[in-house]
């Protein structure tokens, strides 16, 4: 089903036409819905139109010829939206997808920019050979040309560096007397391993500017781009960092440069990631204000689409920055990719995707599950005064162990299904012997085969390992490999965990559960390629017949 939506009497709140906004996001509501993922929201206000853009066309984040960008029209100032084009990159060869669209009009041309890559899924967008591409309307966007390759970097010896750019902002500016207009985009590249300028005076032909952040360790990828100074001569980047986990939070840099911008600074970090941020400036009683709407990172990997304020000198390396957090907007599983458009002077539109916000996803299911495009009025007006700090970092916490208080005579073969954190649903399979002699056990894990439940490799062994007169029990198989069969969602035949610790308890004399702690290196050895495993949960049934028993996976499915 698609839903076109009018804002009258739907969300939170009445019509801003008819009631004052009294709150600084109101009338949140679905805008769009069909059962597919959409994501990536943009937004450009044309005159008395507003246009509305997102990637759709596909179940998920995984790319492909399928996924295409959505236009939609508003021409009764964001009360409704209906669908006026669609653009593709089925002109372009091996299949490739598109998303992350921007709107931008430069001289005369209302331009879509995107990124497209080759199908499938790219972890770090590595080998996704990513081209920035751009289709053009003259006509306010019903039609468009065919999207083409806006920027290549062959480097000596014909190797290219693939980039694909985040963020569009003029530079509006005064040159040896001379007013002139620039677009500069921040662009970042396969492997996400560096964020850099480019430059333009067409929109059509650009070069590379410089290189704002290089630095595996940060993963660098979306940047976001403002001009400060009374000739627009200062660049600040606030640069989004996966630099603590592949899928929890991390860091955002806070670059700084000076005309012709061919040098960045990039000392200062704050400590929230701000993925697929929207950021913009305002002077509000004479001082500038930066808002930035971005996705935010809970314990256990869930996320929502939150509203920030940095506060303090931007521009100035050695100045601190205070981080205040505003509010949430409804939002779940994978979300944010905001957008923004005015609707009066101080009164605007907000655009974000999530998933189905009556259900708390882990980011990586929601990645793969259907979501909707939410829309939001903004009014700058009632922004507060006072600022709130983000919450400190919370680990996941593991779930409570059952109060049982006697030892269980589990001896025996089980099926032991492993819930990981980052999607539950997805499980590890395992068939396990145990043997309990008195105060202590041994215990055999066999890994399976997700599909075909067949073991794969070598049984992982532990003896003798104590058990408390509760029946409470660790086991530490510290590092082991997970090859790709075992777990096919990471698609990675390099899999190791590391700091592998079950911490159990017998619940009955058929069954065991628990808590599961340590990491799972995706790739290497660096922190940045890893995945926490905190929050992940095992049960185990016993094995009485020939078929297997019914999946259990945590403590609470057992009803213990």
């Amino acid at each position: 089903m698609v839903l076109i939506l009018a804002l009258a009497g739907c969300g939170d709140s009445d019509s801003p036409e008819t009631t004052a906004p009294t709150s600084f996001v109101s009338n949140q509501r679905i805008v769009y819905t069909d059962g597919l993922h959409s994501e990536n929201t943009e937004m450009i206000r044309l005159g008395d139109r507003i246009l509305l853009i997102f990637r759709g066309g596909e179940t998920g984040q995984v790319g492909s010829a399928q996924a295409h960008i959505n236009v939609f029209e508003s021409t009764d100032n964001g009360r409704s939206f209906a669908p006026i084009s669609e653009v593709n990159a089925n002109s372009l060869p091996g299949g490739r997808d598109i998303r992350d669209p921007k709107l931008v009009e430069m001289n005369g041309t209302l331009s879509l920019y995107a990124i497209s890559r080759l199908p499938g899924a790219h972890y770090r967008d590595m080998f996704g050979e990513a081209w920035t591409i751009r289709a053009d309307s003259t006509d306010g966007g019903h039609t468009w040309t065919l999207p083409v390759k806006t920027y290549e970097d062959v480097k000596p010896g014909g190797a290219e560096t693939f980039w694909g750019f985040w963020r569009f902002t003029k530079r509006q500016y005064t040159d040896a007397g001379t007013r002139r207009e620039t677009l500069f985009a921040t662009g970042y590249n396969d492997g996400d391993t560096a964020v850099a300028l480019f430059a333009s005076d067409d929109g059509v032909h650009w070069e590379k500017r410089s290189t704002i952040i290089m630095s595996y360790d940060d993963v660098p990828s979306e940047a976001e781009l403002q001009f400060f100074g009374d000739n627009h001569d200062k660049a600040v980047a606030l640069v989004r960092l996966d630099n603590q986990d592949i899928l929890a939070d991390g860091q955002t840099a806070i670059c700084t440069s000076s005309d012709p911008f061919t040098t960045w600074e990039c000392g200062r970090r704050i400590e929230q990631r701000l993925d697929g941020p929207t950021w913009i400036v305002r002077t509000q009683a004479g001082a500038a204000r930066s808002f930035v709407f971005a996705r935010k990172h809970l314990p256990c990997t869930f996320k929502r689409t939150a509203i920030y304020e940095l506060r303090g000198d931007l521009t100035d390396p050695a100045a601190p920055i205070e981080v205040c957090e505003i509010q949430d907007v409804k939002s779940s599983g994978d979300t944010a990719y905001t957008s923004l458009a005015p609707l009066t002077a101080d009164q605007y539109l907000l655009a974000w995707y999530s998933s189905d916000v009556t259900h708390e996803l882990p980011w990586l299911q929601g990645q793969f599950s259907p979501s909707d495009i939410w829309l939001a009025n903004i009014d700058f007006n009632q922004a507060p005064a006072a600022c709130t700090h983000p919450q400190p970092e919370r680990a996941c916490e593991p779930s409570a162990l059952p109060a049982s208080t006697r030892v269980f005579d589990v001896t025996g073969s089980y099926r032991l299904t492993l819930a990981p954190v980052i999607w539950p649903a997805e499980p590890v399979l395992f068939d396990a012997e145990i043997s309990v002699h008195g105060s202590t056990l041994d215990l055999t894990l066999q890994l399976l085969d997700q599909v075909a439940q067949t073991p794969l490799g070598s049984p992982w062994v532990l003896t003798n390992l104590p058990i408390a007169a509760d029946g409470s029990f660790t086991a530490d198989f510290g590092t082991r490999p997970v090859p790709a069969k075992a777990y096919p969602i990471l698609n990675d035949p390099f899999l190791t965990v590391h700091e592998f610790v079950f911490t159990g308890k017998t619940v009955s004399a058929d069954s065991f559960c628990g808590n599961v702690s340590g990491y799972g290196q995706v790739l290497g050895t660096r922190v940045s390629d890893r995945i926490r495993l905190e929050g992940s949960t095992f049960g185990a049934i016993r094995i009485t017949g020939t078929a297997p028993p019914t999946p259990v996976s945590s403590c609470r499915q057992l009803g213990a």
